[in-house]
């Protein structure tokens, strides 16, 4: 199979020329992931979103089960496909059970992008192929993603190793590439994005191929290389068959739940207003590029405005603006809006101000010295955050159940509230949901009469204080009797015996 045709790079470096290049390329690394693993397990798990994955991950653990995610033995949980919750699992099972190993994948995913952004830059930014590499790892955004549990993260990843496919073969170093490898490779990176986030995963790969299109010798069905579709369907595919293969109508769930009610409703009530966009992703841009933001605008103040202008711009500049634009629009459009949706694009952001830096060479030595002092900065102010107290932290939360509850909770249970699934991490046993009052909008994942009714152990009940004696009404017609253990972070603490018990349970 032919080539796409391509902007060959000058001739090969000399043997010296590419010890330079990998020295910088290893040392580049090594800085990353000092900053990605600095302090990572220093701090609490924090509600909600780091608790769920990470009591989803703890599931699969539990019951063995990896392809369907559940977040107790009684209720599923699709909402993300499972990439994320083998990535905890991995590394909770390889190091432990601790906040370090909780989010050791996110600080390793945060060093494989600089990585891949190293690699990219040696394409599009060859003067200084680890400039964007840096200006990635020091973005505001970026940076302290990395230490939250979240899919955006590793989907930033895979949607960089995706980018990094197709511009080693858009872009390569030798004439004598292999292009279809580099179109492989393409196709694994979408493929592990789409298995990490679903269809929001595949948002570059609609600029790759928009772009592709444009060229004036653009070959793009190379882009759908056999091989290459292949490695998608294998890697991006294989669970989503299987799952639904074992969960029969979760197809359903996964499209008109998940892709059309985060997509055209506002069910999921993140900003769904028409300003909700603005609002949301404004913000995100101005404080996530934060302290690159000047040069952002300087490049955006002279991005032409005519086609005469767009014509004029170099393919690669091209390129980084499909790749940061039409994902936006997408995300302006949908009604389901979170400032780290918008994750995927910060290294293109990334590359966009590694070129403006190398056009004003004038300010480069300068800017470059603000690297070092940036990182430092960044890792003081994420030492800082381990030292905030709050209710989200569920590390604080059972240290003051250890200290109230006199036995080991063999599941903590949630009486209407939405669990802190957190503290289910901390107490190693199962977190559960279940309703005291009907709400037919809620998915529970049990009623209170059959919670109670079940044998399993010793309990911990956590309700809100205005519905305590309601739940104790409750308990005493069905035989049961509470113990009140006291109150912390909004809650009631209380445990659950039998009538015929003679023992406290």
């Amino acid at each position: 199979m032919s080539s796409i045709p391509l902007e060959v790079q000058p001739p090969a470096l000399a043997a010296s020329g590419l010890l330079r290049v990998l020295r910088s390329f290893w040392l580049t690394l090594a800085c990353a992931l000092a900053l990605g693993f600095a302090f990572q397990g220093s701090r609490g798990l924090w509600e909600t979103d780091e608790g769920r994955y990470t009591q989803v991950a703890m599931e699969m653990l539990r019951s063995g089960d990896y392809i369907t995610p559940r977040r107790h033995a009684h209720h599923i949980h699709p909402t993300k496909p499972p990439l994320t919750y083998w990535a905890i699992a991995g590394s909770v099972g390889q190091f432990g059970r601790n906040e370090w190993a909780v989010r050791a994948p996110y600080a390793l995913a945060f060093a494989l992008t600089v990585g891949l952004l190293f690699g990219i830059g040696r394409r599009l930014t060859p003067t200084l192929p680890g400039l964007p590499a840096a200006i990635y790892a020091t973005t505001a955004l970026s940076f302290f993603a990395a230490n939250l549990v979240t899919t955006d993260t590793l989907l930033t990843l895979m949607t960089t190793l995706g980018v990094f496919g197709y511009v080693g073969a858009r872009w390569p170093l030798r004439e004598d590439h292999h292009a279809w490898r580099w179109i492989v490779l393409m196709w694994i990176g979408f493929g592990l994005a789409f298995v990490t986030k679903g269809p929001p995963g595949l948002l570059p790969l609609v600029a790759v191929l928009v772009f592709d299109a444009m060229q004036s010798q653009h070959r793009t069905r190379q882009l759908f290389d056999p091989r290459g579709l292949l490695a998608f369907a294998v890697v991006g595919l294989s669970w989503y068959i299987a799952v639904v293969l074992r969960n029969p109508g979760l197809m359903t769930y996964l499209v008109e739940e998940e892709v059309v009610a985060r997509v055209a409703s506002s069910e999921h009530g993140r900003f769904p207003q028409w300003w909700g966009g603005f609002y949301v992703y404004g913000f995100t841009l101005l404080l996530g590029t934060l302290p690159w933001l000047p040069t952002v605008w300087r490049r955006i103040a002279l991005f032409p405005r005519t086609r005469a202008g767009w014509s004029q711009l170099a393919p690669e500049a091209k390129f980084l603006t499909l790749w940061i634009v039409l994902p936006l629009i997408v995300f302006m459009l949908a009604r389901s809006r979170l400032p780290l949706y918008l994750l995927p694009l910060f290294p293109a952001l990334a590359l966009v101000v590694a070129r403006g830096w190398l056009q004003e060479p004038a300010r480069l030595a300068r800017r470059l010295w603000w690297l070092p002092v940036v990182a430092v900065v960044l890792v003081l102010l994420k030492f800082g955050s381990t030292l905030l107290q709050n209710n989200k932290d569920m590390r604080h939360f059972a240290k003051v159940i250890d200290t109230m509850v006199p036995y080991t909770p063999r599941e903590v249970v949630f009486i209407d509230e939405s669990p802190r699934y957190g503290l289910g991490f901390y107490l190693d046993c199962p977190t559960e949901w279940v309703g005291l009052f009907d709400n037919p909008g809620v998915r529970y994942d049990d009623t209170l009469e059959n919670e109670l009714l079940e044998a399993e152990g010793k309990r911990l009940f956590l309700i809100r204080p205005e519905n305590y004696d309601h739940f104790v009404d409750r308990a005493h017609a069905l035989g049961h009797h509470i113990q009140r253990f006291g109150e912390s972070h909004r809650f009631v603490i209380a445990g659950v015996r039998r009538d015929s018990d003679n023992r406290r349970n």
